[in-house]
């Protein structure tokens, strides 16, 4: 390694072509960034290849037992046939299995049937919970939107019943034998809760004198 004296006399080192080319062989700001970018893209790559993976594997699942309800349903006709053929020589023992295989047919018809209620009447329910919550009704009034025909039909029931409450809860008039009393300016609210006393205030059940004003203020900054 060659050092040289500078004027103040330490001895300076000086670059080798080993320093130097290790300085040359760092990536600059646009090789990192395109490094970054080339590994964003392989990573995105990966992912949709996964995604594409797992699409392949369901509808190939799902053709599968596709054709394996197929195969069955086409075993269990050729069965069906095999035993019609089978009692040509007995006319009623024929007609009692053509009989049993109709049965068989009404039976899965039915059971398919039911199949398809149950999934109704559970995205019904589900509908009558999610409108129930939406408006702030009640488990029964929720069971009461079940007997609605459509979703439509429920969703203008659920608007029937929150007008219906809203419409019972109304805070009635106050007359002047209830103790409000806008001539002289002056109320019982005096002898109200904060609750009570707020809830009136809303309802615009007392009159804005300075120590009804005072106290919903009060409240208020509680």
């Amino acid at each position: 390694m060659e050092n040289k004296l500078n004027q103040e006399g330490d001895v300076k080192e000086q670059p080798t072509e080993e320093n130097l080319e290790d300085v040359s062989k760092a990536p600059s700001p646009e090789e990192k960034a395109t490094s970054e970018k080339q590994k964003d893209d392989e990573w995105k790559r990966m992912m949709q290849s996964k995604a594409d993976k797992a699409e392949f594997a369901l509808k190939s699942a799902q053709g599968q037992l596709q054709e394996l309800r197929k195969e069955r349903e086409q075993q269990r006709l050729e069965a069906r046939q095999k035993e019609i053929a089978a009692l040509a020589d007995e006319p009623d023992e024929q007609a009692k299995a053509r009989r049993k295989h109709q049965l068989e047919d009404e039976v899965n018809k039915l059971q398919e049937l039911k199949t398809q209620e149950e999934g109704a009447v559970q995205r019904k329910y589900d509908q009558a919970i999610e409108l129930a919550t939406k408006h702030n009704l009640s488990l029964a009034d929720a069971r009461e939107l079940m007997n609605a025909g459509t979703p439509r039909e429920m969703e203008l029931l659920a608007q029937i019943k929150v007008a219906e409450q809203a419409k019972v809860t109304k805070p009635p008039k106050e007359t002047k034998e209830s103790g409000f009393k806008p001539d002289s300016g002056t109320s019982d609210a005096g002898s109200d809760d904060d609750a009570s006393f707020q809830k009136r205030w809303n309802a615009g059940e007392l009159p804005a004198t300075k120590e009804n004003i005072a106290r919903i203020q009060k409240i208020i900054n509680k």
